[in-house]
């Protein structure tokens, strides 16, 4: 029995020396394998970058341009209106002022929610016949600017809450022929808004004809708060 333990001990022995010693690998081979792993590095970091960037390019058009959900408001509170002739009751105050006169047009909101006008409104005179006067019209500064006073908020554009105002500057000079009787005021808001009737008491004032060769000219400023609103 001890013989054929001893035996087969032998036999394995012989078995064991006839295994090839494990070599070192080739240096090739090493290169090699360290290309793979870094293309597989590689491969995975893209995949992660696109995964994200498609994750915000799906939350942006959930946001929508404006930066919010649909359906839900931003901080910002809802653009007003422009205003509407219907929306304005216009008075003229007018003064005598050498040879001329000037004053302003005023225009309150008497409607029931908030309205902006901007620019400038074309202004038309017409005389007691009814019949335009005629008139070369010229684009003056705001009267805050002649003042020399600050900038109004918002400006261009004025923002009207009901019962406040507006006020066009405006000067007439040389009325010639020489108009015997009053006259009326017409604005027109522009861009389809309308045009409101500014007649009034202090709308009669007419300028004198100084110069019967020399054309009539109406100074016009642009929509600024009403000094009074």
């Amino acid at each position: 029995m001890d013989d054929d333990l001893n035996q087969l001990e032998q036999v394995l022995r012989d078995r064991a020396a006839e295994v090839p010693h494990v070599q070192d690998v080739p240096p090739r081979m090493l290169v090699r394998a360290r290309r793979r792993v870094a293309r597989n590095a590689l491969a995975s970091v893209l995949g992660a970058v696109l995964i994200v960037a498609g994750a915000s390019a799906g939350l942006g058009a959930l946001h929508g341009p404006g930066g919010t959900l649909p359906g839900t408001s931003g901080s910002s509170a809802p653009p007003s209106t422009a205003c509407a002739a219907s929306d304005l009751q216009g008075t003229v105050s007018l003064e005598g002022a050498m040879g001329s006169v000037e004053g302003s047009i005023d225009l309150t909101n008497v409607g029931g929610a908030t309205c902006t006008l901007t620019g400038r409104p074309a202004v038309s005179i017409s005389d007691a016949q009814g019949n335009d006067v005629r008139v070369q019209v010229i684009a003056s500064e705001p009267q805050w600017k002649a003042n020399a006073a600050p900038q109004p908020r918002g400006w261009p554009v004025v923002s009207l809450r009901p019962g406040s105002a507006a006020s066009v500057r405006v000067r007439w000079s040389n009325a010639c022929p020489q108009l015997s009787g009053p006259v009326s005021w017409k604005i027109d808001l522009g861009n389809g808004a309308g045009t409101v009737d500014a007649s009034s008491a202090d709308a009669s004032f007419v300028p004198p004809c100084n110069g019967p060769t020399d054309p009539s000219t109406l100074e016009v400023g642009p929509f600024e708060p009403s000094a009074g609103a």
